[in-house]
């Protein structure tokens, strides 16, 4: 994604610290553009002076992780999404319930499409709850149509 990448806030790096992948699932730290490896749960940035400042990520929902300076909130994924959109979000893993291949690998797709949805801030809110609803309902018919033609 073009115009994905976001200056992080940290004082006295030896060079411009950013996050590029904000707005995806998966994300890296840069520091002068290249990527910085994690180490022990966190990423390393070297400070002036020879002293160094760890980012750490804390969260269970994927791409809805809160990234933390030596413990002080830096970024917060997703953090115009209400309680309410997060929740919605899992709700193409009721396909689960079909207990089929297809239904599964259906299931997971829909479930990171909805994530992408739901981090979106230019998408409306009502829309970002109702589009995981959508399709999983979308998805429902496809199995139960497929279903039949099996049979």
């Amino acid at each position: 994604m073009a115009g994905n990448l976001i200056p992080l806030n940290v004082p006295r790096a030896t060079g411009k610290v950013e996050l590029k992948g904000a707005q995806g699932i998966f994300y890296s730290i840069l520091l002068n553009g290249e990527p910085l490896k994690r180490r022990k749960g966190a990423w390393v940035v070297p400070l002036r002076g020879g002293k160094e400042s760890r980012i750490s990520a804390s969260g269970l929902l994927p791409g809805f992780q809160t990234l933390s300076l030596d413990g002080e909130e830096l970024y917060r994924f997703g953090a115009h999404a209400s309680r309410t959109e997060k929740i919605v979000m899992f709700a193409p893993l009721l396909l689960l319930l079909g207990a089929s291949t297809l239904a599964m690998i259906l299931a997971i797709l829909l479930f990171f499409s909805s994530v992408l949805v739901v981090k979106s801030d230019q998408i409306p809110r009502k829309l970002r709850i109702a589009l995981p609803l959508i399709n999983t309902c979308a998805g429902a018919m496809i199995l139960v149509g497929l279903a039949g033609l099996a049979a």
